[in-house]
């Protein structure tokens, strides 16, 4: 009897906990400022083969998870498409298998899906308490290199200059992130740029968010700190819609005690006054699509893709990039 009751007991304490931690978790995504958007993903399949048998197209979905939730999603039309989820990084995808078009009578074929998103801001270094990793969140899986991401060579040794004296994590990776955001220039002239090419961004120091964010991955990998890379859409701070002109990226770093702690350096350049703001937080003014580098579409015949933020199309089994996208969105009224 005395065993069954202590049990018991135990059992309570930590059904109490557990539902205390969610409502925590509750007030505090009601306390932080979030943003409700509808996102519409246009595009156009243009140029197809007279000829073509099997028209295969992937289109990111956005997650939810406890930054952002995916609330709806509307597939104008009658194109019928399943839901598939790559095992690697957990993104999924809509994909329309079009084995029935008429090419002969279609050089093109458009496309319009909508996604309403609630997005909530990052508090920097929030007291919150670290979520249990998933398999695609497991820290382990971003310690590798990528194909545009190494973490050996210049890489490495400029990561062991700037905060290899650093016994701390976190100390590491602000002085990485400092250092970055006051040495690179976000800069979108030349060639080169926008590839999240990490070796080009330490040589060269300038490029997009794809480019920051790439040499701050791979010198926070290069120090033992796992990092990863996010891809999604920025939201106007100023407008309450029209036209999304591209796409926005950051970066987010593991901590033991933390779980993941994003930065945006490419935004704190741009504005130096967001710099603490960017560190360890995120304002609501974005939505993510995808997570992760060298990211294999299921089913594609294709190399892994560098990043996916757009569609991807092939047809009879070899890719197409006759493709034009158009995002727009509008604020909707927050929901309860």
């Amino acid at each position: 009897m005395g065993r069954t009751l202590a049990f018991n007991l135990r059992i309570a304490a930590i059904l109490s906990a557990v539902l205390l931690l969610i409502s925590q978790n509750m007030l505090l995504a009601q306390a932080l400022p979030k943003r409700t958007v509808e996102i519409t993903y246009n595009f156009t399949v243009n140029d197809i083969p007279q000829r073509a048998q099997d028209i295969r197209i992937w289109v990111p979905q956005p997650p939810s998870n406890e930054h952002q939730k995916l609330i709806d999603m509307n597939v104008a039309g009658s194109r019928s498409y399943r839901l598939v989820e790559e095992s690697r990084f957990g993104n999924r995808f809509l994909l329309f298998d079009l084995n029935d078009i008429n090419s002969a009578n279609s050089s093109g074929i458009d496309f319009s899906i909508r996604f309403c998103v609630t997005r909530y801001a990052i508090l920097p270094l929030s007291e919150r308490p670290a979520l249990a990793a998933t398999a695609q969140d497991e820290p382990k899986l971003y310690l590798a290199s990528n194909r545009l991401i190494p973490i050996d060579g210049k890489i490495a040794e400029e990561a062991k200059q700037v905060a290899g004296h650093a016994q701390d994590p976190l100390r590491q990776a602000r002085l990485l992130y400092d250092h970055i955001v006051d040495t690179v220039r976000y800069d979108k002239t030349g060639s080169g740029w926008g590839r999240g090419d990490a070796v080009y961004a330490c040589d060269v120091r300038r490029g997009n968010c794809t480019d920051f964010h790439s040499l701050f991955i791979g010198q926070a990998r290069a120090l033992g700190i796992p990092a990863r890379f996010i891809m999604g859409l920025p939201l106007p701070e100023d407008k309450t819609e029209g036209i999304i002109t591209g796409y926005h990226c950051w970066g987010e770093f593991y901590l033991q005690e933390k779980g993941w702690c994003p930065i945006d350096a490419s935004e704190a350049n741009k504005f130096p006054q967001k710099k603490e703001q960017f560190f360890c937080g995120l304002d609501e003014n974005r939505v993510a699509f995808t997570a992760g580098r060298d990211i294999k579409l299921p089913g594609s015949n294709a190399e892994p893709l560098n990043y996916v933020i757009y569609p991807y199309v092939e047809i009879d089994g070899q890719p197409h990039d006759k493709v034009r996208t158009s995002f727009s969105f509008k604020d909707c009224p927050p929901l309860p």
